[in-house]
């Protein structure tokens, strides 16, 4: 469904080891121009219909919507200058806007 580069990978055993919360929420919603933005944070709960990507020490879970979307895609940790972000390369994006943020499926 979802591929995580080492990087990636590596970021995430950072933050939920500082966090103490080793679940983390990837999806989608509804938002901006193009329709869509990314959903990417740390999980209260894990629903009986999430999908359910163990990494060791943390896991991934992805609401059953959102999973079509962003199935084929992978998620890496990028340093560009002085920003570092996680960024998506999804082949099921036909547009993204400006802003870089909202995109359209």
């Amino acid at each position: 469904m979802i591929e995580l580069t080492d990087k990636a990978i590596q970021e995430f055993l950072t933050k939920t080891e500082k966090e103490g919360n080793d679940t983390i929420r990837i999806g989608i919603k509804p938002s901006g121009c193009a329709g869509y933005e990314y959903i990417l944070d740390y999980a209260d709960s894990v629903h009986d219909d999430d999908h359910i990507l163990e990494f060791g020490k943390f896991m991934i879970v992805v609401d059953p919507a959102s999973s079509p979307f962003l199935q084929g895609s992978t998620l890496d940790y990028v340093t560009e200058g002085l920003s570092s972000e996680f960024k998506f390369a999804n082949p099921n994006v036909k547009m993204a806007c400006g802003c870089g943020i909202s995109l359209k499926f």
